[in-house]
């Protein structure tokens, strides 16, 4: 076993594609990927996984060969599309998430507007601002009811924010407060407010 920190390896970090911390790469002796466990999880659960993996079973190859049969099933589409996102296969999983989409426009399986802001998050680590505000902001128009509803503001807001819109940002931020005061949000979203404002006086961004 070897423990790498991606942060300062970043040429270890990039050869493997891993986006996410902790990331935990099951591999073969020459050092090819037999896949990985993102996140924490409770110790049965992660050997369960590693010990899955190691025996051929509910690795990404084993999911991605089921899609012929699958690929019409959103769960499926969904699944499959968080693995490709897990792997860093950045292009593989904006294809399925976009498929979901398609198939699915009255988000009948809860799963349209999680993998709406999958699509943001993705975005915005490719820094294209505007294409993560577009995405927050379907969730924000089709989905209201959505559990990712307020989370698509503040992703929308922080979008305007990072491409220097900040007065645009700041208006979200504060119309959050306004309306969720009593959210567990609120209080950075004001903090949020307060910094562009200081920002805004400064004469900075638009």
């Amino acid at each position: 076993m070897a423990k790498v920190n991606a942060e300062k390896d970043t040429v270890t970090a990039a050869r493997y594609r891993v986006k996410s911390y902790p990331t935990i790469m099951v591999l073969k002796p020459d050092g090819t990927e037999i896949d990985r466990v993102v996140g924490y999880y409770h110790p049965q659960e992660f050997m369960d996984q590693v010990q899955d993996y190691l025996a051929g079973k509910n690795t990404l190859a084993s999911y991605a060969a089921m899609e012929p049969d699958s690929g019409k099933d959103p769960g499926y589409l969904g699944r499959l599309a968080e693995r490709y996102l897990y792997h860093g296969l950045t292009d593989e999983a904006r294809t399925r998430y976009t498929k979901l989409i398609a198939m699915d426009p009255k988000n009948t399986s809860g799963l349209v507007d999680d993998a709406l802001y999958n699509l943001a998050r993705m975005s915005r680590k490719e820094k294209n601002y505007d294409q993560d505000a577009a995405y927050a902001q379907q969730i924000i128009d089709r989905y209201p009811d959505s559990d990712m509803y307020k989370s698509a503001i503040l992703e929308k807001a922080g979008a305007l924010k990072r491409a220097e819109k900040l007065k645009q940002a700041r208006g979200i931020y504060l119309d959050y407060v306004k309306r969720f005061p009593g959210d567990e949000d609120a209080p950075w979203a004001q903090e949020q407010a307060d910094t562009l404002n200081a920002r805004i006086q400064r004469g900075d961004g638009a």
